[in-house]
């Protein structure tokens, strides 16, 4: 299995392979080889955050880490950039696009301290800029900008084909309809249009061609049927629009499914139902008539017309938008029917998610979730975990999801299923691209729990093993003295590092280590870390030429609190012996130990090497 790390990476990967340069990109390099920073501006849609990973991904791999700084101030209120973050030949990505206007100001005011750290430890740092904020830009930045522009639509589009396997003639991508679109388009629409064009080819099997092919994927586009669309709304009767909406968010579904929805929303929005005996009522195949919509041969309900469904579903977040509300208690009806498949439950919320940010409601989302967590004993957990996935992948909203989520993780006595589903989307969804804020409310969440077993400490200890950077994080976090759950984890991670030779050879991992041990030692019971300081000892005996400073890493932390060094002694005695083939060599780790504590207590001689 892959770690999020990973994956990050093949992300990276993935994107070189398909990445068109823009005009601004030498600048940019060039920034960034000489200076070690580069601010990168340039409109939405144009590509920024692309060429700023792709000016990262150029670089050499070497010592350091590829990462990006967290967009929110976690934990701290008088630091905007965390210095301790900046790892020897670190390359660092700052993503400020949709910051706010306090955050940016902040941000600026200690970039130039910020830039002097990365100097020194050979790093490099690319900023992406808020567009919405040039004006705020100081003027001392501007040196350090370079200027994104919007790369070739069309060659974008073959780029990303051709890695799929499709090899259009230039005459085909010079269509009227396509080479507007390719004009006008974002590059994240781009690469949408190609994923469409990719699955219709694949739905064609040997047959078709790419003219077909991209007709259909920009058919499926809502705003290609708005003005159609429009004039079809305005023709039918309330019912016929909540049938029509029901079947845009269950489109391809069961009819019972889809009418069981129209009417849900009906009784949400108050609307008058029809008093008449039902037989008396028009059946549903004539309703699904009226509304250009028929059951196919699968059983599922479909519009006859291509892309109808996301164009309705757009229309009526546009239109009707003083019924965003009651849409979104709708949707947590619907999800929680028990009849509903899951797979069924996972279109509909993609759906909403995408109608609900784009017009600017992410609180929707994380208000199914609380809903979702509060009655349904688990059942809806993956639907919970779906809903907060949807925001944090969102470039504009990621990080208003990824500050609640941070608010929640502060949060005594969360719903269980509404702290599960935290877990998850810490663990696996925000820890590919910010691995330090997935840390950081983990850790929140772990010690809301108070047990050595939960959840969210797993997922934090599998998450601090990934790489030596966030397990240094971790360890700079921890509070023994404090927080029962941060002395569990020091000793589990303890237990990792003294096994694992990229750790214990690193001076800062065992300069953290002995503290945490220290507060441990002096602030937990003796049965608590007994047993952990014997593994510790254990392991210490495998680790060669680096034996010695890791029985100085116990000795150290037990000369902090009084009393702890006998117990030490005693704890050491007891071990030798317990492993008859071992004897010679605990032994003489026993007798080099006993020395160090004699030269703790100050009685000479001085301690001798092993």
């Amino acid at each position: 299995m892959r770690t999020s790390l990973a994956i990050a990476e093949d992300d990276r990967r993935w994107l070189y392979q398909r990445f068109v340069y823009p005009s601004g990109f030498r600048r940019a390099r060039s920034l960034l080889h000489d200076h070690g920073t580069v601010l990168i501006a340039g409109q939405p849609g144009s590509g920024r955050r692309a060429a700023a990973l792709m000016l990262l991904h150029e670089l050499s791999e070497g010592a350091g880490n590829f990462h990006e700084l967290p967009d929110t101030q976690d934990d701290t209120t008088d630091r905007a950039l965390d210095t301790a973050l900046i790892g020897e030949r670190d390359r660092m990505l700052l993503d400020l696009s949709s910051s706010d206007a306090e955050r940016y100001n902040a941000v600026q005011a200690e970039l130039s301290d910020f830039r002097s750290v990365v100097a020194t430890r050979s790093a490099r740092l690319v900023v992406v800029l808020p567009q919405q904020f040039d004006h705020l830009q100081r003027q001392d930045l501007h040196w350090l900008t370079a200027e994104i522009e919007r790369p070739d639509g069309g060659r974008l589009l073959m780029r990303y084909l051709r890695r799929d396997g499709i090899h259009p003639d230039p005459a085909d991508l010079a269509t009227p309809q396509l080479t507007q679109y390719t004009a006008d388009a974002t590059m994240e629409d781009l690469a949408k249009l190609a994923g469409q064009i990719r699955r219709a080819r694949d739905a064609d099997g040997a047959a078709g061609d790419f003219r077909r092919w991209c007709d259909r994927a920009m058919a499926e586009r809502a705003d290609s049927r708005k003005p159609r669309v429009a004039d079809f709304m305005a023709q039918l009767t309330g019912r016929q629009r909540a049938l029509a909406l029901s079947l845009a968010m269950f489109h391809g579904r069961d009819p019972a499914i889809v009418l069981r929805a129209a009417n849900t929303l009906q009784d949400i929005l108050g609307h008058p139902g029809d008093d008449r005996p039902r037989l008396d009522h028009t059946d549903l195949a004539a309703e699904f008539k009226a509304v250009e919509a028929a059951t196919g041969k699968d059983g599922g309900v479909r519009f006859r017309v291509l892309g109808y469904d996301a164009a309705i579903r757009a229309h009526f977040w546009t239109y009707f938008s003083d019924l965003r509300q009651q849409f979104r208690d709708w949707v947590r009806d619907c999800v929680a029917w028990h009849e509903l498949p899951q797979e069924t439950r996972k279109e509909l919320i993609g759906w909403f998610a995408e109608q609900c940010l784009a017009s600017g409601r992410p609180q929707d989302l994380w208000w199914l979730a609380e809903q979702w967590a509060g009655r349904h004993a688990g059942r809806l957990l993956a639907d919970i975990s779906q809903a907060l996935t949807e925001g944090l992948n969102h470039d504009g909203f990621g990080r208003a999801f990824r500050q609640r989520i941070y608010e929640w993780s502060l949060v005594a006595g969360l719903p269980r299923d509404l702290r599960q589903a935290l877990v998850v989307v810490c663990s696996q969804v925000m820890a590919v691209r910010h691995p330090d804020q997935a840390l950081v409310r983990l850790h929140h969440l772990a010690r809301a729990s108070g047990s050595g077993d939960d959840q969210a400490f797993e997922a934090l200890l599998g998450l601090a093993r990934k790489g030596g950077r966030l397990f240094r994080m971790l360890l700079g976090r921890l509070q023994p003295e404090r927080w029962p759950t941060d002395a569990a984890l020091l000793l589990a991670m303890a237990a990792v590092a003294v096994r694992t030779r990229g750790l214990f050879r690193s001076t800062a991992v065992r300069e953290r280590l002995t503290a945490g041990w220290a507060a441990v030692l002096r602030h937990r019971p003796y049965e608590e870390w007994r047993e952990p300081l014997a593994d510790w000892l254990t392991a210490a005996l495998a680790t060669g030429p680096h034996l010695e400073s890791l029985l100085d890493v116990v000795v150290d932390a037990a000369a902090r609190a009084p009393g702890v060094l006998a117990r030490l002694h005693t704890v050491a005695r007891d071990w030798v012996p317990a492993v008859p083939a071992e004897a010679v060599e605990r032994r003489t780790l026993f007798a080099a130990l006993e020395c160090r504590i004699d030269a703790a207590h100050g009685i000479e001689p001085p301690v001798p090497s092993l």
